[in-house]
């Protein structure tokens, strides 16, 4: 797991801090009946979701603006048994990314044709896959840095 402070460090360098408190996390475990990572909750104090690099993350708690965690997670729960164990972090445009809060890597991000296997994990296109959270956040922010420069 990469070090939290210096992830926090270069995210405030080019966004401001707009984390959620932790009886916001617990509120979203327990509607997703989950225990989220520790790395997860450390950068969810400084990170809320939204867009990230190239990605356009869901946000962590519901707002006005966009989709959120919870909700797009239950919602895929019903419409595709997405397992238990996965929650919907972003769907990039013909994807999804997931993680997976039961075997390592815990980032995957498959083709929506390979969303039935996830559980299994039998991919029939290789997804991107990160081994924990803040390695996922870790080549966001960095596509993030690369842009600014640019």
């Amino acid at each position: 797991m990469l070090e939290i402070t210096d992830l926090k460090r270069r995210f405030l360098k080019l966004m401001k801090q707009d984390g959620i408190n932790e009886i916001q996390l617990e509120e979203l475990e327990k509607t997703l009946n989950i225990i989220l990572p520790k790395d997860f909750k450390e950068i969810a104090a400084f990170f809320s979701g939204g867009s990230l690099g190239i990605i356009d993350n869901y946000n962590f708690v519901k707002t006005c603006e966009g989709g959120n965690i919870a909700d797009e997670t239950l919602r895929l729960r019903e419409a595709i048994n997405l397992p238990a164990n996965f929650i919907v972090l972003s769907e990039p445009p013909e994807s999804l990314v997931v993680m997976d809060l039961k075997e390592k890597p815990s980032i995957i991000w498959c083709d929506a044709n390979d969303v039935s296997n996830l559980e299994h994990k039998s991919f029939c296109n290789e997804p991107n896959v990160w081994e924990d959270y803040s390695e996922y956040f870790n080549e966001l922010l960095s596509d993030e840095e690369e842009d600014k420069l640019s």
